[in-house]
């Protein structure tokens, strides 16, 4: 038997795998949220069938969407998660890129560091 739940199997979802306990909010509370709904006359009672589907409809789409983003093949990331502003522990203020693409300065950043710091210190004295 597969340790994937039968929500993920049913979806077949191949690149985001949800557990047990969101699967189970998935179908049954969306189930249980159509059929409060249903029940305060806010929807009819074709609200307790479409409101799980919609939700399946949504996993599903954003099963598909992760599965077109651009993966690096050996952190198994995202590329823009990889490819964000990093700042080394010595505060250096280049990003950090891919070997071979060079750093990019950004001399705002040093700016707003200071600017940061600054409030912070003047919060330490205020409180002393």
């Amino acid at each position: 038997m597969s340790s994937r739940p039968l929500y993920a199997r049913m979806l077949r979802l191949k690149h985001i795998t949800p557990g047990g306990v969101l699967c189970f909010v998935f179908l049954e509370g969306a189930l249980a949220l159509g059929a409060l709904l249903a029940l305060a006359e806010l929807v009819s009672w074709w609200g307790v069938i479409v409101l799980p589907l919609t939700v399946a409809l949504m996993v599903k789409l954003n099963d598909v969407i992760a599965g077109m983003l651009p993966m690096s093949a050996a952190t198994g990331e995202p590329v823009a998660a990889r490819a964000a502003v990093r700042r080394s522990i010595a505060g250096e203020s280049t990003t950090r890129l891919p070997p071979g693409q060079g750093g990019v300065k950004r001399p705002w950043v040093e700016r707003v560091e200071l600017q940061q710091q600054l409030a912070r210190q003047s919060a330490t004295r205020r409180y002393e």
